[in-house]
């Protein structure tokens, strides 16, 4: 196989058809030019250049040659710069997982944010909740995840949190509370409230008790759903009341009222949490994590990727 640097030699003795000039281009003498472009010639087994005290001239092989190498060479440096760029995450995939509600509020304009910066970066989505998230990140099955913590087994896996997310409440159409705007925590005590499984979302399942134990009762869980739609349907059908992150509200459901809580002191939240396995050197990971920041440079360094995502402004 003959070297690049040959092919290169080469191509701009082409160009210049003339030694002396070809040669000061490439910053060499011209003896070694001679030899190097005689030695490629060797290898390809051929005559590239008609040589004579007058002229310099490409031989039909040589033109031919010539169109081939300068593809060749444009297709190196196109290979080289696309290998930079996927080591600063400019390029490439990233498989991202996230829970549903996220979709309505916090991903539209980090999304937007990331493909105006890195328009050639593919993004795989699926929504899933927060359990098969980590069953996908431990099965190398998704690069990201951006799911409800707290994570209480978060062995080979990298967390970064977002700031707390608010909760409302969602209750039938025709529920007594439906006609208001607020509602403090404490005059929940005695409803049937619909719920997220804990085998499917523990993080969220403790907020909802840590909210209700902070203002002094344990809910009444009637009933369980694994999305938060689903919950959503089983309010509008009337079968109780349920905590759900503000975000819902774009929904728009109908016999479904939203009401704010009214807790000012400890008002009830959760927490989205950005995870990904400790060992996933993907670099669009920190290219993705600085844009949730809005910032279009990646974070490099682990320590500053949480320390700045957690001073990410709080939205649900």
């Amino acid at each position: 196989m003959f070297e690049l640097r040959l092919v290169r030699q080469f191509v701009v003795v082409a160009e210049e058809l003339n030694f002396r000039r070809a040669a000061e281009r490439l910053h060499m003498s011209q003896p070694p030019l001679s030899t190097a472009v005689r030695n490629l010639e060797t290898d390809i087994g051929t005559t590239l250049l008609d040589r004579s005290k007058h002229h310099v001239r490409l031989t039909p092989a040589g033109q031919v040659f010539y169109k081939d190498a300068v593809r060749l060479l444009r297709f190196i440096e196109q290979a080289r710069e696309r290998a930079r760029r996927t080591n600063c995450g400019l390029e490439g995939t990233l498989r991202l997982s996230f829970v549903p509600s996220a979709a309505l509020d916090v991903l539209p304009e980090i999304f937007k944010r990331f493909q105006h910066n890195y328009p050639t970066v593919h993004l795989t989505l699926t929504a899933e909740t927060t359990r098969r998230q980590l069953e996908d990140l431990q099965n190398g099955h998704t690069d990201l995840a951006l799911l409800v913590g707290p994570v209480y087994d978060s062995r080979g896996l990298e967390l970064v949190e977002l700031r707390p997310q608010r909760f409302v409440l969602a209750v039938p159409s025709g529920h007594p509370l439906a006609k208001r705007e607020k509602v403090k925590m404490k005059e929940l005590a005695a409803e049937s409230f619909v719920s997220f499984p804990a085998a499917e979302g523990m993080g969220f399942v403790n907020a909802l008790l840590r909210a209700c134990q902070t203002a002094g009762f344990m809910p009444r869980v009637v009933q369980e759903a694994s999305q938060m739609q689903a919950i959503l349907t089983l309010v509008a059908g009337g079968l109780g009341i349920a905590l759900v992150p503000s975000a819902m509200r774009r929904l728009h459901m109908e016999d479904v009222c939203f009401l704010d809580i009214s807790d000012t002191k400890n008002p009830p939240t959760y927490q989205l949490v950005f995870a990904y396995a400790s060992g996933n050197d993907n670099p669009v990971i920190p290219a993705f994590l600085a844009n949730a920041l809005g910032s279009a440079h990646p974070l490099h360094d682990r320590n500053e990727r949480t320390k700045s995502v957690r001073k990410m402004p709080e939205t649900v």
